[in-house]
């Protein structure tokens, strides 16, 4: 009879801990196809579909440092434009791929370098 309650609270106990779980997961689901606009971390020259994901912040603290050293605004949006369509290519669904982005961050620093000597001549 103890063996029988025992499997019955166990069994409850797992039934519950799933039902939560699977809430759990429901949620994080539908965090991840919709990004909280409230979590705005980044200026406003970078477009939200890119810039809200944590993987990419790296590569636009590093552009933005050099972009502060580049007076010309043509050039500032070529590589803006630039560096948005390299993050583009690393999203995969609702997922950024952080390789991707960190391959991208010498792709981006060619770029600019490529660009401003470009710009001197």
């Amino acid at each position: 009879m103890r063996i029988s309650i025992t499997l019955l609270v166990a069994c409850s106990l797992a039934l519950a801990q799933a039902g939560t779980w699977r809430q759990t997961e429901d949620y994080l689901t539908s965090d991840r196809e919709v990004r909280p606009s409230w979590s705005h971390r980044h200026s406003d020259i970078w477009p939200c579909d890119v810039a809200d994901y944590p993987e990419a912040y790296l590569l636009i603290h590093k552009v933005e440092k050099r972009l502060e050293r580049i007076g010309d605004e043509q050039l500032r949006n070529n590589i803006v434009d630039y560096v948005v369509s390299q993050l583009r290519q690393c999203k995969y669904g609702n997922e950024m791929d952080e390789h991707c982005v960190k391959r991208s961050i010498g792709y981006a620093m060619s770029f600019i370098s490529r660009h401003k000597r470009q710009q001197m001549y």
